[in-house]
């Protein structure tokens, strides 16, 4: 049974312009265990998607309609009386058998309380740890994560860390209660590159040693290609591909994952091909394009791109693809 399974979720904003149309109808599945890597331009709905699935939308976001399945129980908004309610539900679920790593350790910690504080607080609430044993895996999860002399600093407060520092302790608040779901909404945005590199590792790390399932929010294809099992390519609102690691870098059927691995460098053929940016911009999601949502910077694209939204063809087990250039009538013609 799937962990995680996202039925048709749609997610709108509402705006004096009109209603921002974020999520536009996704779907796909998470196995216990498994890397998924959800990979788009900034603007693309990755973020509000994953906010929809925990509940931690803006105000003027709602979920119109999709189902929502953690863990063999419909989590979906639209089954709970009111909000109110939905949001004391899913506080049960936050933080405990499902978790966030958000991007900007900066301002995700407190800064007015000490570290202690904030890493014993989901432990206390979620489970039945006294105080004393909520401090003991305190310590043991900074020792984790990789922080020096953690009995010192778990007395400390956020200032008195780095940057890279203040993501592990973020890491830390997420591992607290060994959840099964752990979703990483790109980590390493505000860190430098050296940094980047660390806090990877250490996620890689975490992956193999925990029995979590992990979704990989990024704009980064090296990071997927290290660290995930399938990779969800995310353009316009929609899940445009998905497939393995192998199906997206060596086997891309959609033109816009084609054009994303032209963006990136290739160690292998460097001295052979110039990167090669995507020309335009991605689509307004106020009035987002009636068909394909790529069209108009798609150098295959066909007529019917534009009026009709393209099929979800398989083209194999776990590798699927939202292109009409995959229609038997396409390729004939």
């Amino acid at each position: 049974m799937a962990l995680l399974e996202v039925n048709n979720l749609v997610t709108k904003f509402k705006t004096d312009a009109g209603d921002v149309q974020a999520v536009r109808g996704v779907s796909f599945k998470l196995e216990p265990k498994e890397a998924l890597g959800i990979v788009g331009e900034s603007g693309s709905g990755k973020s509000q998607m994953m906010y929809s699935i925990i509940g931690l939308l803006a105000e003027n976001g709602v979920v119109e309609s999709g189902d929502v399945i953690f863990d063999g129980m419909d989590i979906s908004i639209k089954n709970f009386k009111n909000k109110r309610d939905y949001n004391d539900f899913m506080r049960k679920i936050r933080g405990n058998s499902m978790a966030m790593i958000f991007q900007d350790p900066m301002t995700f910690l407190n800064p007015v309380l000490k570290i202690e504080t904030q890493l014993i607080e989901p432990m206390i609430n979620h489970s039945s740890l006294s105080r004393e044993e909520a401090k003991r895996r305190a310590i043991d999860l900074l020792k984790l994560v990789g922080i020096p002399s953690p009995e010192k600093r778990i007395k400390q407060y956020p200032f008195e860390f780095s940057g890279g520092m203040r993501q592990r302790i973020i890491i830390a608040i997420a591992l607290a209660n060994n959840p099964k779901l752990i979703i990483a909404d790109e980590p390493t945005t505000a860190l430098d590159v050296t940094i980047q590199a660390q806090v990877l590792e250490l996620i890689e790390e975490l992956k193999e040693k925990s029995d979590s399932a992990i979704i990989m929010i990024t704009h980064d294809l090296g990071v997927v290609a290290k660290l995930c099992d399938r990779i969800a390519i995310m353009y316009g609102g929609k899940i445009v591909e998905i497939g393995t690691d192998k199906d997206i870098f060596y086997d891309p059927k959609h033109p816009y994952t084609e054009g994303l691995l032209k963006c990136i460098s290739n160690p292998e053929n460097d001295d052979e091909k110039d990167l090669t940016p995507i020309a335009g911009s991605p689509p307004d999601l106020l009035n987002p394009p009636k068909g394909c949502p790529f069209v108009d910077r798609c150098e295959k694209a066909m007529k019917v791109c534009k009026d009709y939204e393209p099929p979800v063809s398989t083209i194999k087990q776990g590798h699927q693809c939202a292109c009409w250039l995959l229609d038997e009538r396409a390729v004939k013609k």
